[in-house]
């Protein structure tokens, strides 16, 4: 799927298999006015709810969130409705950040939150490559489960660490789970 965010968040491209359609969206997108980013990211993480499977958001930005004036919030929703919706619908954010005034702090932290990674290019030059090095993490990601000794159903965010016994053994995660409501 394709969101736009240009002021408006603008849905171009719903979720689908049909790449043509997506590139499409994004050959013929003019980015203007100032930046809805969070509206986005909230409005992308909720159609991903409804996904079964893996559940990946690649943002391409320069993570601002900002009116056109660049004097006051573009979005209604804030970065923590982002993080907490990234916890309810467990997928992971890899965060692209281009050009000349990248919130490169905000970028990493919404990464890092949702165990994906940050990149950030010099210049469009090299967007392939990082878009390649997405594809390769997510080609080598693995899925570990288990099975939790606390059986409330309460809706309550359960922490949730990972550790290898192998040194330079690199594992990203959520940090936990959002545990049933009822």
């Amino acid at each position: 799927g394709v969101l736009t965010f240009a002021d408006p968040t603008k849905l171009v491209q719903d979720l689908s298999k049909d790449r043509d359609n997506a590139l499409a969206a994004i050959s013929e997108y003019t980015a203007v006015g100032g930046t809805a980013l969070y509206d986005a990211l909230g409005e992308g993480l909720a159609r991903l709810r409804r996904v079964e499977g893996r559940r990946v958001v690649v943002v391409l930005t320069d993570g601002r969130d900002e009116n056109n004036p660049g004097t006051a919030p573009g979005s209604i929703r804030t970065l923590a409705d982002v993080v907490a919706a990234v916890k309810d619908v467990g997928a992971t954010i890899f965060s692209i950040g281009l050009g000349p005034r990248v919130d490169q702090l905000t970028l990493e932290y919404l990464a890092q939150a949702s165990g994906g990674e940050a990149y950030f290019p010099q210049d469009v030059s090299v967007l392939a490559a990082d878009y390649h090095r997405v594809l390769e993490d997510l080609r080598r990601r693995f899925v570990i489960s288990y099975t939790s000794t606390n059986s409330k159903h309460d809706g309550g965010w359960r922490t949730v660490e990972v550790r290898s016994r192998r040194a330079g053994v690199v594992i990203t995660s959520l940090g936990g789970y959002r545990a049933p409501a009822k």
